[in-house]
């Protein structure tokens, strides 16, 4: 990717996410280069052309940083798959990608210069919930398209925000997704809530609460913990326990999850744990360790296993060439190539006509209406979205996964 104004992943930065995966993973091609120089050979014409702009809004820092790393990649493979192929429409594809360290506000100066100052033609991100929440009016003022690929909160998409799209788990989805298993395996709607009091946490709190008064039920306890800061939760743990819980929801994420964990164990309290992305990455799972053992996550992808989807088999196959593993957080890396995907046949079913506010006009039309057929890593979609819905992954979409034996596998209940 060329060197961008402000500060953003150029290449220097993109050396030090390279070294922390490295880092977490044990592994893999220490070369990163920018996005055009790493991709595979395109044809000389494409490379003549001005390229595409397309910006990423995620978190190279703080405590999430590690969880982003994955949708980076993902969208990265795809951009390297369009690229070998000449780009689209004989440009190629560029990312800028820019960090907003976990800061709403810094978010929404990523979205203004996105549109006014860098003029990308569409952007995908959104990994932070509380900063997608910032972030979403601006993206509706600017008018581009923005792909979401892994915030959970339902705002961010829904009602109202005619310019985001998403190819995410959205928290009210998937309360209903776990609900639903907990009552059939588990056969109890004792359920507490554990939650961090970020927008992540919290949109996950109020979809289980809603789906549950939906059957004149509500939580035993809805407790909340500061993800970056509290390591002992033995007193949320302890009142949910005091509270006759018989299934933790767990939305922390990485090693706060750990945390949850170590303190169920110190009070000698074992009941099941259902969460989402911040159980299937290996913060939990590094900080809890044994503890970690049969406790679920819910997924939209799963790369411990064969697969049977012709495109997440060449995907698979392209990321760990690329980065020397498989990715770490399942979902991340499936929904950050799904979306990117998306976004670029709507691009190339739109026709660029050189005036920026009639593309982007054309590319979210096209993305609503005239998508059609999408085979991905995730499922087959024919027409994902719709003027009305912007959500692309729906409950058929979702996968119960497990820990088992140190590693993410899908579970046998489903």
């Amino acid at each position: 990717m060329r060197e961008h104004s402000g500060k953003k992943w150029t290449l220097g930065l993109l050396v030090i996410v390279m070294t922390w995966v490295l880092a977490a993973c044990g592994g893999g091609n220490n070369d990163a280069k920018s996005t055009a120089a790493n991709a595979p050979a395109a044809s000389e014409g494409a490379e003549s052309k001005e390229p595409i702009l397309i910006g990423m809004s995620t978190e190279a820092t703080g405590d999430n940083a590690m969880n982003s790393v994955n949708l980076y990649q993902g969208v990265q493979v795809a951009v390297d798959q369009v690229n070998a192929k000449g780009g689209i429409d004989g440009r190629l594809v560029e990312l800028v990608v820019r960090d907003t360290e976990q800061n709403p506000t810094r978010g929404i100066s990523i979205i203004r210069d996105f549109s006014q100052k860098e003029k990308v033609l569409a952007a995908i991100g959104g990994f932070h919930s509380t900063v997608m929440l910032a972030q979403s009016p601006i993206i509706m003022e600017e008018k581009f398209p923005f792909m979401v690929a892994t915030s959970n909160v339902p705002a961010s998409v829904e009602s109202g925000m005619p310019w985001t799209f998403g190819v995410r788990m959205n928290a009210n989805i998937t309360a209903q997704y776990a609900l639903k298993f907990i009552k059939e395996h588990f056969k109890t709607t004792n359920i507490a809530v554990l939650h961090e009091n970020g927008g992540y946490g919290k949109g996950a709190a109020a979809a289980m609460t809603k789906v549950l008064e939906a059957e004149g039920l509500k939580p035993v306890a809805v407790e909340s913990f500061d993800n970056a800061k509290d390591k002992d939760m033995t007193a949320q743990v302890n009142r949910a326990k005091e509270a006759g819980a018989e299934v933790i929801y767990l939305f922390g994420q990485g090693a706060a999850n750990g945390y949850v964990l170590q303190a169920m164990d110190k009070l000698g309290w074992k009941v099941p744990i259902v969460g989402e992305n911040g159980m299937a990455n290996k913060g939990a799972q590094e900080v809890g360790k044994e503890l970690a053992e049969g406790t679920y996550a819910i997924q939209t992808a799963n790369f411990n296993v064969d697969q049977t989807r012709e495109t997440a088999k060449v995907f698979l196959a392209d990321f760990t060439a690329k980065f020397g593993h498989i990715p770490t957080t399942f979902a991340s890396a499936a929904q950050g190539y799904d979306g990117a995907m998306m976004l670029f046949q709507a691009i190339e079913k739109a026709g660029l006509s050189g005036d920026l506010a009639k593309d982007r006009e054309a590319i979210k039309n096209t993305l609503e209406t005239n998508l059609g057929t999408y085979s991905g890593v995730i499922k087959d979609w024919e027409q994902a979205f719709t003027p009305e819905n912007h959500d692309a992954v729906d409950v058929n979409s979702y996968l119960m996964c497990v820990w088992k034996d140190g590693k993410l596998v899908i579970s046998d209940k489903q």
